[in-house]
């Protein structure tokens, strides 16, 4: 993912106590509740409507890249977006980004499937949300 991508979807993370280990800086386990604030964040801006309760979205995949550390009074910004939109899953990237200089701290590639929650099976994306996102993402690749 590279720092010059067009995020925007932005919220700021405060680092908590025990979200640093005995090193001094953010434990590798932690990064991936950053990035889900920043999911959330995502679908409240864009997709309101998802209910989690009838259809959501499930984790297929998930990759994340360490580039540098955080520490405890490092302020941070989760920037979120879409990048690919298929017929059953969507591809998003984030990436962490110290406030004060822009140096992208780490990067995340999570690839979400729409998943009909009370029968139990994946299930096409609606077209509304399709156009929600590229209307949203407009680099994003929609299928």
């Amino acid at each position: 993912m590279e720092s010059n991508a067009s995020f925007r979807s932005i919220i700021p993370i405060q680092v908590r106590f025990s979200d640093v280990d005995m090193l001094g800086h953010v434990s590798n386990t932690v990064y991936q509740n950053y990035y889900d604030a920043g999911k959330v964040h995502y679908f409240d801006e864009v997709l309101p409507e998802i209910d989690f309760v009838t259809i959501g979205l499930v984790g297929a995949s998930i990759k994340i890249d360490y580039l540098k550390p955080i520490y405890m009074r490092t302020k941070i910004l989760v920037e979120t977006h879409v990048t690919h939109v298929g017929n059953k899953s969507l591809t998003m990237g984030h990436q962490l980004v110290e406030e004060e200089t822009g140096e992208v701290l780490s990067t995340c590639s999570v690839v979400l499937v729409c998943y009909n929650i009370k029968d139990k099976i994946s299930m096409p994306i609606p077209e509304s949300w399709k156009l929600k996102i590229a209307a949203y993402d407009k680099d994003a690749t929609i299928k």
